[in-house]
């Protein structure tokens, strides 16, 4: 080596460990700001609680309404909150989401029990509203939103009006929060509505991934989009459910109107098996106006902007009426170059981060949409090191995405792939199984500076899994994964 490289390498060398120091002493900044938020008496204290950024959103939609009235108020996340910022408070909001069977966000779980574990915690000088967010499918409706609030009470705090509960983002359920706000602060206060950014998309390609599968039909749907639109691997597309044609003919047929193109337009979204009395004197044009929407639902893209599409991966459900409303819209009753009207919606819990630390990707079923999305990224970062542990029923029929991932091994994008199909033998084989047997490397990619991503069903696959890496990490390890971002989670 001559004198002149030499010095070449160790001025790099100098310059990465200059790079390395700011980027820790910026990391520390970072975390220090959070926790040093200093929160007055007479503030309004807004604590959210998100899975997907719902939460967080209006949290800081009613930061801003209360500051448009004169108000203050400071924005906290819970993960940050410390119990001398919570006792430092008086006026205390909370918005807080329930995903799953009644599952509090990954971000909470631990919060909660540091911020309550304290009998003696006393916040008698303290009142408080909560907004609650939900799916009232799930029959554990707002279960954290409860569970809070029992906490709450518990250590003697007030509430100033019964919990609201949204179900769904239903803008009559946001209208009442704001309604409750109003009263309580004698001011007329902006709506507070979602983030709202819809898109007509274009249905390209349907395609049945599983043919003679013993489960129900999973299709890969293909949406063709607007240049310039963007988002990150993780993310959801909200989609808001149409009817059938034949379903809008039937309706008009017996509602006695003539079928024309506007009439087909105009009920195209609204929800034709529950809709309010028509009003005497009221045509029938207004008394469709006052219908409400069909629900909206929500799937993961399994695409990222580069590929110039916007790609999911759906499984029909069926139920006692037919198929499942999302699933019936994307995977039959839209047409093949009809409109889809949807948004886009970060998910930034599950977001990848560029820091080209080793990858470990869990899931089931239409979980592969999200860690097909990240796979996809990773060859765009040039990152290699990537292992795939997937589950479903059947190698013959469930494989899904097999010829992609095939290519991805031999390009070695994927230098580790294991499946667990369950119905192939005799004892039933998951991916949490998977983890158990494959510990050791587990426990090696970890030490290495691996994150862990899982997709896919909550009840069975993600709870097992959970489970799964607690026996084996231990919860003091799998919680701090957790924290610095490197166990994150999108599961349904």
């Amino acid at each position: 080596m001559t004198h002149s490289v030499a010095v070449v390498l160790i001025a790099l060398a100098i310059l990465l460990l200059i790079y390395a120091v700011m980027i820790a002493y910026l990391i520390l900044i970072n975390a220090k700001q959070k926790q040093e938020v200093t929160v007055n008496q007479n503030d309004y204290l807004i604590i959210f609680a998100s899975q997907s950024g719902q939460a967080e959103n209006l949290a800081r939609q009613t930061a801003l309404q209360l500051q448009e009235a004169g108000q203050t108020a400071t924005v906290v996340d819970i993960q940050y909150l410390t119990v001398e910022q919570l006792l430092q408070a008086n006026k205390v909001f909370w918005f807080v989401s329930t995903y799953g069977e009644g599952d509090a966000p990954d971000t909470a779980r631990m919060a909660v029990k540091k911020l309550f574990r304290d009998s003696a915690l006393d916040l008698s000088h303290q009142c408080y509203a909560i907004l609650a967010l939900g799916d009232n499918r799930y029959s554990n409706f707002c279960q954290f939103g409860q569970l809070l609030n029992q906490h709450l009470q518990q250590h003697q705090a007030q509430a100033l009006f019964e919990m609201v509960c949204v179900d769904h983002l239903k803008q009559a359920d946001i209208n009442l929060w704001t309604q409750r706000l109003e009263q309580l602060t004698q001011q007329q206060l902006t709506a507070v509505e979602p983030a709202q950014n819809w898109h007509c998309f274009i249905l390209k390609n349907r395609l049945c991934l599983n043919h003679g599968s013993q489960g129900n039909p999973i299709y890969q749907i293909q949406l063709s989009c607007a240049e310039g639109l963007t988002w990150s691997s993780g993310d959801i597309l909200e989609v808001q459910c149409g009817n059938r044609l034949e379903d809008i003919q039937v309706f008009l047929q017996a509602q006695q109107q003539a079928v024309n193109e506007n009439l087909l337009a105009a009920l195209q979204f609204k929800n034709l098996r529950q809709f309010p009395e028509q009003l005497s004197n009221e045509s029938f044009e207004d008394w469709v106006r006052r219908f409400d929407d069909l629900a909206i639902r929500e799937y993961s893209i399994a695409s990222i902007p580069q590929q110039g599409i916007i790609e999911l991966v759906v499984r029909q459900e069926k139920t006692a009426t037919g198929l499942g409303l999302g699933s019936g819209w994307l995977t039959e009753h839209a047409v093949p170059g009809q409109a889809i009207v949807a948004k886009i919606r970060a998910n930034p819990a599950f977001h990848l981060k560029a820091s080209h630390q080793p990858l470990i990707l869990i899931g089931n079923g239409t979980g592969i949409a999200g860690l097909i999305a990240h796979l996809v990224q990773r060859q765009q970062w040039g990152d290699q090191q990537n292992w795939l542990i997937f589950g479903e029923r059947q190698q013959q029929f469930d494989q899904l995405y097999k010829d992609q991932t095939q290519l991805w091994q031999n390009q070695g994008l994927l230098p580790y792939v294991d499946y667990a199909f369950s119905r192939d033998q005799a004892e039933k084989l998951y991916v949490q199984h998977i983890l158990q047997q494959k510990s050791e490397q587990l426990l090696s990619w970890i030490e290495a500076g691996a994150a862990i991503y899982v997709c896919g069903s909550l009840k069975g696959m993600a709870q097992e899994v959970e489970q799964t890496l607690f026996n084996i990490l231990g919860a003091e390890q799998l919680e701090q994964l957790r924290i610095e971002g490197r166990y994150q989670r999108d599961v349904y």
